[in-house]
């Protein structure tokens, strides 16, 4: 997602995010069949213009949220090799490592998005996104998310809807819903009525928070080894 996931297509990060923020996945997921069809439709833009990488990262995120994480690197190895300098794609595809279960290497691919970009809002987003939505509870930790997501929004004056989800995910990590809401709402409120598959999953995760329930992604559908 974002910083995390690619928003205007789907959403994630500075790219999100997608998510992330952000990197976006679903607790309570889409029907298979929209996913499918969404998957489809995003392999046919891939055929009509197969070097805009932005598309293999919408595909990687319809991936992921079907817990597809294999086919999910797949894409992003491929956008990384149309545009080797884009951080935010390293950092994804670090998110997308972390889900899968492979810490080792997601924490490489981590290391190389902070070299090429330092400091840099994307940067704390990313890393927040990830201490937030881990699967793996020991790595997660809703204080220090809160602490880089709030660092990451005064660095984007506080109007990024990708990091604000950020926001909102790392307070439900906390256990501070209400904040979760409050904040969610404003990357709802702060997302163009557009992009119509963002605001979905954005008002899903609301719902969840309202709920009094974190975020979390979908689990993998099949092993990955690590690299």
């Amino acid at each position: 997602m974002k910083q995390l996931r690619v928003v205007a297509l789907s959403t994630l990060l500075l790219l999100p995010a997608g998510c992330a923020p952000g990197v976006s996945l679903d607790s309570e997921p889409m029907a298979a069949k929209h996913k499918v069809d969404r998957i489809q439709d995003l392999s046919m833009a891939i055929e009509r213009s197969p070097r805009d990488p932005k598309f293999y990262v919408e595909r990687a995120e319809a991936y992921e949220r079907n817990g597809e994480y294999k086919a999910a690197i797949g894409d992003l190895d491929s956008a990384i090799a149309l545009s080797p300098g884009n951080a935010q794609y390293q950092f994804l595809r670090g998110v997308a490592y972390a889900y899968a279960g492979d810490e080792k290497t997601a924490e490489q691919e981590f290391s190389r998005a902070e070299a090429m970009a330092p400091g840099s809002a994307a940067s704390y987003n990313a890393r927040a996104w990830l201490l937030a939505t881990d699967p793996n509870p020991g790595k997660r930790d809703g204080k220090k998310a809160v602490d880089y997501a709030t660092k990451a929004c005064e660095m984007t004056n506080w109007q990024d809807p990708e990091i604000i989800e950020t926001l909102a995910a790392a307070y439900a990590e906390a256990g501070n819903f209400d904040e979760a809401v409050k904040w969610q709402r404003k990357a709802v409120d702060l997302t163009p009525t557009t992009f119509l598959t963002t605001l979905d999953e954005r008002r899903a995760r609301l719902d969840l928070y309202e709920r009094n329930q974190p975020w979390r992604p979908t689990p993998p559908n099949h092993p990955l080894a690590p690299s």
